[in-house]
């Protein structure tokens, strides 16, 4: 599989506009290049904030920290919702306690490249008079009952960023079939700067060292250098909105062809996984809703609790296995973002149990048969040591 990508990414030549793959596979369309995804969402919600009076946004109560941090740059404020631990999707009977009301929009994640159930979530969005946003940061390539992702309700959006299955080292591309958002989308851009020339260099050095040290058995390195910040979850309220690079347009569209050789490898790896660790006793492994076409940028899977993740993490990292315990904590607690949330949260007990049990194991084009057995191996003896000890 790798030779099979490798052959294919030196033979793309001269490709397409990243506008026009785009275009293409998402049904013709609006298409808009940020410098980020959380730059494409804050685009976004100041436009919806020009069609309503409302100003809590709902999100999930475990989600990238750049969610929040979109709707916080917005200017509005965050309602959480909790999550279904057996999917990673908005729990839906948390989500019709809150008073979607006062709610501007609703924003569900499809973590990890696991679709929502986003049919049942644009209905109960259209029932209350919110928006819904369909976040596929996560989720290019992926569908649902056939649909893309990032194509549900009234806008969505996709992340090029570091560590995604298609990556211009940064960037976002915000989607809509609108005709009206689209227009209010269109102004709102051409206020906004191009990305700096400083900026695309950047991205064109992080690329090719993070292009070599891709690799499991090189992945942890990553980790020690700071300039890449790969894996660090940040609540950043004031982070910088543009466009995107001419440079980082160009990487972004001549990697996209190989998107769906990408997510098929991820694919494969995701059910060698699923078949290997499935039935240990104390790992659970999050299924996709029905009708779900998942990508897998990561595969996710929860331990016992806190102090056997931290243990299994150990393990994985020490075989040169890329493991993540992903987002550090829920959203509700992350320092300093109590002035953010809208006032009377719920409890979210299930995104709390996520933060503090979730591993999310590397699914990219370098993981090979031999990783997923290494990670298998390290999964069952973790669990099943202690059975041993005591027959």
């Amino acid at each position: 599989m790798r030779a099979i990508l490798l052959s294919k990414s030196r033979s793309l030549g001269d490709s397409l506009p990243l506008e026009e793959h785009l275009s293409r596979r998402l049904e013709r369309a609006h298409l808009f290049l940020l410098c980020s995804g959380r730059a494409a969402l804050t685009v976004l919600l100041k436009v919806l904030k020009r069609c309503s009076s409302r100003q809590e946004v709902v999100i999930p109560a475990y989600t990238c920290f750049s969610v929040a941090s979109a709707v916080a740059r917005a200017g509005l404020k965050i309602r959480l919702c909790d999550v279904d631990q057996k999917t990673l999707d908005l729990d839906h009977r948390s989500l019709l306690q809150l008073d979607l009301g006062k709610a501007l929009c609703v924003i569900p994640s499809g973590l990890y490249g696991l679709p929502g159930d986003l049919m049942t979530l644009e209905d109960i969005s259209r029932d209350s008079g919110a928006f819904l946003v369909d976040d596929a940061a996560q989720c290019l390539g992926a569908a649902l009952h056939g649909k893309a992702c990032g194509t549900f309700g009234d806008a969505g959006f996709y992340s090029l960023g570091r560590g995604k299955n298609i990556t211009a080292m940064g960037g976002g591309i915000l989607v809509t079939h609108r005709e009206d958002l689209t227009e209010l989308i269109r102004q709102e851009v051409g206020q906004i700067p191009v990305s700096p020339t400083t900026s695309a260099c950047s991205a064109a050095v992080s690329a090719l060292f993070y292009g070599m040290m891709l690799r499991p058995s090189r992945y942890w390195i990553l980790d020690r250098v700071p300039f890449l910040g790969l894996g660090a979850s940040r609540f950043e309220p004031h982070f910088p909105i543009a466009q995107l690079s001419p440079y980082q347009r160009r990487l972004a569209g001549r990697i996209l062809p190989l998107l769906d050789l990408y997510n098929g490898h991820r694919r494969n790896v995701a059910e060698w996984l699923r078949r290997g660790i499935e039935g240990v006793e104390g790992v659970e492994i999050p299924h996709p809703v029905p009708g779900a076409e998942p990508i897998y940028l990561r595969f996710p899977i929860l331990a016992r609790d806190e102090t056997q993740r931290s243990r299994l993490l150990r393990r994985l990292r020490h075989a040169g296995i890329a493991a993540s315990a992903s987002y550090p904590t829920a959203i509700g607690n992350i320092p300093g973002i109590d002035s953010y949330l809208a006032q009377d949260q719920q409890p979210c007990p299930g995104a709390r149990s996520i933060a503090k049990r979730i591993i999310t194991l590397p699914t990219h084009p370098y993981v090979t048969p031999l990783d997923v057995e290494k990670i298998v191996a390290i999964i069952r003896q973790s669990y099943e040591r202690p059975h041993k000890a005591n027959a």
